[in-house]
């Protein structure tokens, strides 16, 4: 059962959004995310990962982030627990997500704020919606 329901990619796009949402809103408001909504994605990631073959996929995107949070200290472990989670249930919307967080980033160090705070979890979510706008324009989610 749980297995027919995360081969659809459209759905697992729309699950793992959903789940992001109070994350975003969160985040927004106070630049921190907390444990209770990071952790169990972080969890459910591994098995589901297992089962939609993303597995070596998440675990470089695991090893990335940990990485990154040792190397830059700004980099919050709340994004590192939703990008591990986004690996497993929809890759492409990571990628969008990340690609967007990069743009702002950069933008703002041009700009000579490198104090900046930037929500990650609301760039993440906002490449989980466009990602669902691509599956459903292209009628799939195989692009990745």
């Amino acid at each position: 059962m749980i297995a027919e329901l995360l081969a659809d990619p459209l759905l697992r796009h729309v699950l793992v959004t959903l789940w992001l949402l109070p994350c975003a809103i969160q985040d927004w408001r106070t630049r921190h995310v907390s444990n209770w909504l990071t952790v169990p994605l972080f969890i459910i990631a591994w098995p589901v990962a297992i089962l939609t073959g993303h597995l070596a996929l998440t675990f470089a995107v695991f090893v990335g982030v940990y990485v990154a949070t040792k190397v830059e200290r700004r980099t919050g472990a709340a994004d590192a627990k939703l990008m591990v989670g986004l690996a497993a249930f929809a890759p492409l919307a990571l990628g969008i997500g990340t690609v967007l967080e990069i743009v702002v980033f950069t933008a703002l160090r041009v700009r000579g704020r490198r104090d900046a705070a930037i929500p990650g979890a609301l760039w993440l979510f906002v490449g989980c919606v466009l990602s669902i706008a691509l599956c459903i324009s292209n009628r799939s989610c195989s692009i990745l």
